[in-house]
């Protein structure tokens, strides 16, 4: 695995890839890390770039100063921020609100065929709530509080918080949260599914770089794979999910990856699987 590193010290999006981990940090702590279209828009350019590069194989979202996030940033946008935004915009971008910005960055993370981990302390609500809920694993501080609390100021769900909080929760329960908006703490979380560990504060940080590592050494393409049948077929017939699953094991099975996870598994051996 590469042992590269490349950082963004800078800015209201924290960037840095190393062995295999790229990890992205929302860093507005005074605002409780509230999103802004700047923020979503750098976020996507680093997705678009992290969907062709080998080297990532994982890619971590976390928050900066005890929070995830506190959601959209209400405050109107100034004319210099607005002219920063611009100024920045990438080749191809396709400009936008905010909201534009978030449904493309949140579509890219459910698409992108390598895991994605939010690692949450603190609040995450909003769209802030939906952005980790996009992720495929979520890791939680036992002071992590999540929710939907559009309707606290009179507005529905957004970035997907419907769709994902039916598919892991039910319908019942996904209404009664967007409903009622009420936040759920780290405990309930787990016992809902809406993440999937809980632990200390002071171990957050090594708990999400633990499973980081873990994943980041294993078969990306399988866990690509893994991605599309679950997401792609939620809404599918038990027929086209089985000739989803047939294709996708078909390229699986002519990987590296593969080849060497049946060699180790013959020889009684750990695979060192390479991603592709």
């Amino acid at each position: 695995m590469s042992e590269s590193v490349e950082a963004d010290g800078e800015g209201d999006l924290l960037f840095e890839k190393q062995s295999g981990v790229a990890t992205f940090t929302l860093n507005r702590p005074a605002a409780r890390n509230a999103l802004t279209p700047g923020m979503f828009l750098d976020l996507e350019r680093r997705l678009i770039e992290i969907e062709a590069d080998d080297e990532v194989r994982v890619v971590v979202l976390t928050g900066a100063g005890g929070a995830f996030s506190g959601g959209a940033d209400l405050k109107p946008v100034s004319k210099e921020e607005s002219r920063r935004t611009r100024a920045s915009a990438f080749p191809g971008d396709r400009g936008g609100d905010i909201l534009d910005r978030a449904n493309r960055c949140i579509l890219r993370l459910q698409r992108l065929p390598k895991p994605v981990l939010a690692s949450i302390d603190g609040v995450a609500v909003g769209v802030g709530c939906s952005l980790a809920l996009a992720a495929d694993l979520r890791v939680a501080s036992d002071r992590a509080r999540l929710g939907v609390v559009f309707s606290k100021i009179g507005l529905g769900p957004d970035g997907g918080a419907s769709y994902f909080l039916r598919n892991l929760v039910g319908n019942a329960k996904a209404l009664e949260l967007m409903f009622l908006g009420e936040l759920v703490d780290a405990a309930e979380a787990l016992r809902l599914g809406l993440v999937n560990r809980v632990v200390a504060p002071d171990d957050l940080a090594g708990a999400t770089a633990e499973l980081a590592r873990h994943l980041a050494s294993g078969p990306t393409l399988a866990y690509g794979f893994a991605k599309s049948a679950v997401y792609e077929g939620a809404d599918l017939p038990l027929e086209s999910v089985l000739d989803l699953e047939a294709r996708n094991q078909q390229v699986a099975g002519r990987s590296r990856d593969a080849k060497e996870g049946i060699r180790a598994f013959l020889e009684k051996r750990k695979p060192d699987f390479r991603g592709h």
